[in-house]
């Protein structure tokens, strides 16, 4: 088994913790505070070593998001080997949603293969492991209203949509 290492930092919106592997990253949280944060990434955190500099390539990437560059996170790679395959295939989904864009949970649905389980598309966005990086802060509901978000609430959400819409190119 690989050593667990994590790191957590403050970004213009909130704290994220970070917690990963020599084979990349395996969670990222994304909370209002840096105790939350911690907490979000789990009981793995008991066994890892704070190690920022195993992180600078993420970090560096989201410090390019929360500057403007809304698709610096698509160049990270994550490990979906243990997800479930309809929440695999939502979470893919998920991130061809463009910046700045809303789809709703249907949609989601649909694109994951499974288009009546717009619901199984709401527990794949509640437990996506990667805040930001999955951005199911595009995901609403089908009559367009903002649902949950775990990650810093629903204040959190529409400041993340707005930033990128400000920030679109064209």
């Amino acid at each position: 088994m690989s050593r667990l290492h994590y790191h957590i930092f403050q970004t213009p919106m909130g704290w994220v913790g970070l917690l990963g592997t020599a084979k990349g990253l395996r969670r990222l949280s994304f909370q209002p505070t840096p105790e939350e944060a911690l907490e979000q990434l789990g009981p793995a955190l008991d066994t890892a070593t704070d190690d920022p500099e195993s992180f600078d390539g993420v970090r560096l990437r989201l410090e390019r998001y929360f500057q403007g560059d809304t698709t610096a996170l698509d160049a990270i790679d994550l490990d979906l080997a243990d997800a479930p395959e309809f929440f695999g295939a939502a979470w893919s989904a998920c991130r061809r949603i463009p910046p700045g864009e809303t789809r709703s949970y249907a949609w989601l649905a649909a694109e994951a293969g499974r288009p009546l389980a717009a619901r199984a598309a709401g527990q794949a966005m509640a437990k996506n492991p990667f805040a930001l990086i999955i951005p199911c802060h595009r995901v609403i509901a089908s009559n367009g209203d903002l649902r949950g978000y775990g990650a810093g609430g629903l204040r959190v959400k529409a400041r993340l949509l707005d930033m990128e819409r400000a920030r679109r190119p064209g």
